[in-house]
């Protein structure tokens, strides 16, 4: 008997067929993905990209990509992974009471910064904290939690903006507690799980020391860059990230960065070092070294009221204000300002 092999008309229809059973499949694991992603600007993942956490895997990538099934405490994340949500990055499940850097906190009001790399409809944000006598030294698990959410804020289906905060009363504590923060999408069936790591004073267990505050640079060449900032009570040193990525350390509330581009933009943050730990880092602050050929603009003043569209330079970097603004000043954390490329 002779085989004959299938004509390419009957080839075709059959790879077509198989691609459209692909797409199905593809379309039914991918539905309830959210096209939506975010992160707490001072929480765990945050400051792993940052570089306040160190040892942080690939979450230093992608620290808006905490994503898990929404519903918690019934549904979401397993116990032991609610930092990974999930697992996808298991760096951030590793617990013990000296394991992450600590941002201070005074129990009532404090404000919850989120930073969105892609606004979703949002059904609510919620936020939960530690028990009082929770063991920092096991994985965090549902029971080390007060199941019931100390803020939450319904949204109602509306989209957020790229830079979204929520003002919040935070429970009367002591020490070192986690806070944890989800944003529920409306239209999926997922959420986004955020730990942040919190020293509330008054305990042991985590850093008193407060972020390096008014980071500036007050000069820059075409392949250097001088910043400043205001020396931080119980600090023994800082170190200094460009990008994320630490370039050095010094003693002094100064430092300058060398080895640089020409008319290249460059953000620093700034992270407070002592014998009881490190601290957040500072706000971030975007500079341009010289030698740029880019349009100048007229220098930022404090006094000046600017609309959407205006642009202007601030420490040798040009700025586009997003909506109108007065006395606020350029950054590249700014909700309101934009940095020109």
């Amino acid at each position: 008997m002779t085989l004959r092999t299938q004509s390419k008309p009957l080839q075709w229809i059959a790879a077509a067929g198989g691609m459209m059973a692909l797409l199905s499949v593809s379309s039914v694991l991918f539905a309830d993905s959210a096209s939506a992603h975010g992160y707490v600007e001072n929480g765990r993942a945050g400051l792993c990209k940052s570089g306040a956490n160190t040892d942080c895997g690939a979450v230093v990538y992608e620290p808006q990509s905490l994503e898990a099934p929404k519903g918690f405490p019934a549904a979401g994340p397993a116990d032991g992974r609610i930092a990974s949500a999930g697992g996808i990055f298991p760096k951030l499940d590793e617990q013990s009471s000296s394991r992450w850097a600590k941002v201070s906190m005074s129990s009532g009001t404090n404000t919850f910064t989120w930073k969105l790399s892609a606004a979703h409809a949002t059904a609510s944000w919620k936020y939960y904290i530690t028990k009082d006598g929770w063991n920092p030294n096991a994985a965090l698990t549902r029971d080390s939690f007060d199941l019931t959410p100390f803020c939450s804020v319904p949204y109602g289906g509306k989209q957020p903006p790229f830079t979204y905060s929520d003002t919040c009363s935070v429970p009367a504590k002591t020490g070192y507690h986690v806070i944890l923060a989800v944003w529920e999408v409306a239209d999926t069936a997922n959420a986004f799980y955020n730990v942040i790591d919190v020293n509330f004073g008054g305990g042991t267990g985590g850093t008193t020391i407060a972020a390096p505050a008014n980071l500036a640079s007050p000069s820059q060449t075409q392949t250097s860059v001088s910043l400043t900032w205001s020396a931080v009570s119980g600090a023994s040193s800082y170190e200094i990230y460009r990008s994320g990525t630490r370039v050095g350390t010094t003693s002094s509330p100064s430092y300058t960065d060398t080895g640089l581009t020409a008319g290249t933009t460059y953000t620093y943050t700034v992270v407070a070092v002592g014998s009881a730990g490190r601290s957040g880092p500072s706000g971030a602050l975007a500079v341009k070294t010289t030698g740029s050929s880019t349009t100048a603009y007229p220098a930022w003043n404090a006094s000046t009221a600017y609309v959407g569209g205006s642009k202007v330079t601030y420490n040798g970097v040009n700025y586009e204000a997003r909506w109108w603004t007065q006395g606020e000043i350029p950054s590249a954390a700014s909700s309101v300002w934009k940095v020109i490329p």
